[in-house]
This record gives structure tokens, C-alpha cells and sequence, in this order.
């Protein structure tokens, strides 16, 4: 008997493929990708304790430029005036909030991340249930800015989300999306199935239901961007001895020449919006708030 799928618990899933060694699967019911690895403390250390080594903090100034635009979108919710942002990484979206006046509150296990949010005087903590300066129920606002992939399973964050944010609040989250025109055209080979890093690929149905089990109302989500450099290098194979591809740094590049003029960035949008429309973009942005009921 199969693991049952870890956004919605349906039992009949269908076998997509192996990578790495690692089994995945797909829920016939969600469409969620997911493999089932059991790591232990000491592994997960092992798997993030060094992502900041080399203590590169600096966020591109495009992606500045999109992270002010998401802050922008959370002013309707704010009352208290806090945010926190659980595993908030180089704390890009800290510092466009805290641009905006907002109190400024992280979560992470990366030690450097941690060096990091200190220096710029936000309250971060690798535990926030064990640091009473986090107040339950006392943030207008919580993101989760790529975290889900990396959990087995979404229960255990979703409800320290709902913790943490007050009735009425906004989640917001985003995590790549298992529909996207990539996973169509290069399936297990598109790099973001990267076991065991990233363990469950979502989709919108996955995401609705994994969140009305936590207490929250989906009210939006997107499915926006799009990254054609892996598949233009099956098409167009890089030399053996040539640089590989880096998707990161290749999203990074279009996004900057989509945003170097107006009519570039209207054609932004407008992809976007396609994108959205079609369900196949490359990630989910998704926008939900927190109902006050108790979580299922």
C-alpha cells in the first residue's frame, strides 16, 4: 500500500518516475507530484545548514522590484503592522516590507540566515513556538516564499502559519507548480525535481486543499512565469565541455529583459496573465486568509 498524497490524503496515487532513487508519484485525485523521504534532524541540518556559506544576501534588483510589488499587495491587511515570513532566506521579502514600515519577523534553520536577519534588526528565531517576542495570532500578515516543496507534507507549516496570523489575515505563498509547461515538456527532468530538496510538486487543487484543512480560504491563486532555458538546451544540447545550465540564473536574465521598458513589461503581464488563465505557469502565487476555524 502507497503512501496516501500529502495535500489532499487521497490513497490512489500512480507512479511517475524515479530520480535520483527517490520514487514519485501522482495523485489521481489532486495531481500533486510527491516522493516520501523520511530524513532525520541531523539530515535536514546537512541539507540547508550551508545555502548561505558564502553569505550572498545581495537580491538582484529585479527581483527587488517584485518583491516591492508583492508588499505593495499586503496594505489592505495591515493593522498590527507585523509580517513574518517563515524561512525567509536572504529576507528579500523582510526587506521590501520592512520598506513599507512593517515590523519585520523571520523564521529559519539556516545559522547564516539567522546572522543575517539579526544584523538587519528584524526578530527572527529558529523556533518562534520557543521565543515569546512571537505573539500567536498577532501577525496581519505570514509568507511562505518557496518552503512548501521542501516538506513531506504541508500540515505541520500551514498550521504554524495559522498560529502565528490573526482571523482575517493573509497567507501568502508560492511554490512551483507540478502543471507547468515544463513539467510538461521535460517531466522528471526539469530541475525542480530535486529529491530529496524538493519533495511534493503542487497544483492548484493540492494547494485549496491542503489550506482549507489548516484553517484558510483560498482566495487567489496564480500560475505565472515561464523559464524555457531547460527546455531550449534539450533542443539545442550544450557542448560537453560547456557550462551547464543554470535555471535560476537564466529566469533571472529573462526576467531582467522583460523589465527593461514599459512595453517589455506590459508583454510581462500579459504572459502572466495567459499564463494564469492556462494553469501552466512555472510557479503558484496563491493568496489566502485565515478564516478562524480550527484547523481539520
Amino acid at each position: 500500500m502507497t503512501a496516501p498524497c500529502p495535500a489532499c490524503g487521497h490513497d490512489d496515487s500512480n507512479p511517475v518516475g524515479t530520480k535520483t532513487g527517490y520514487c514519485y508519484r501522482q495523485c489521481r485525485s489532486c495531481g500533486v507530484v510527491w516522493t516520501t523521504v523520511a530524513l532525520d534532524s541531523e539530515e535536514v541540518r546537512d541539507l540547508y545548514d550551508h545555502y548561505y556559506d558564502h553569505g550572498q544576501f545581495n537580491i538582484p534588483a529585479v527581483a527587488e522590484l517584485s518583491l516591492a510589488a508583492v508588499a505593495a499587495s499586503f496594505e489592505p491587511f495591515r493593522r498590527a503592522g507585523r509580517l513574518l515570513d517563515i524561512g525567509f532566506g536572504a529576507g528579500g521579502i523582510l526587506s521590501a516590507a520592512e520598506q513599507r514600515g512593517w515590523c519585520c519577523y523571520g523564521t529559519e534553520l539556516n545559522p547564516a540566515c539567522l546572522a543575517h536577519g539579526e544584523r538587519r534588526g528584524w526578530v527572527v528565531a529558529a523556533d518562534p513556538t520557543a521565543d515569546f517576542r512571537f505573539p500567536p495570532g498577532g501577525f496581519d500578515v505570514v509568507t511562505l516564499f518557496e518552503v512548501l516543496e521542501h516538506m513531506p507534507g504541508p500540515d505541520d507549516v500551514l498550521r504554524l502559519a495559522a498560529r502565528y496570523l490573526r482571523p482575517g489575515g493573509l497567507l501568502y505563498l508560492t511554490t512551483p507548480n507540478s502543471r507547468s509547461l515544463n513539467r510538461w515538456a521535460l517531466h522528471l527532468r526539469w530541475s525542480v525535481f530535486s529529491p530529496p530538496e524538493h519533495l511534493v510538486l503542487w497544483t492548484r487543487t493540492g494547494v485549496r486543499r491542503a489550506l482549507a484543512r489548516a484553517g484558510f480560504a483560498c482566495r487567489t491563486i496564480r500560475t505565472e512565469g515561464f523559464n524555457p532555458s531547460e527546455i531550449v538546451a534539450r533542443v539545442r544540447p550544450i557542448p560537453a565541455n560547456g557550462p551547464g545550465v543554470s535555471r535560476n540564473e537564466a529566469g533571472m536574465r529573462l526576467n531582467e529583459s522583460l523589465s527593461r521598458s514599459p512595453a517589455r513589461r506590459a508583454l510581462k503581464r500579459l504572459a502572466n496573465r495567459t499564463l494564469t488563465l492556462m494553469g501552466v505557469g512555472d510557479s503558484l502565487k496563491v493568496f489566502a486568509v485565515r478564516t478562524g476555524a480550527r484547523p481539520s
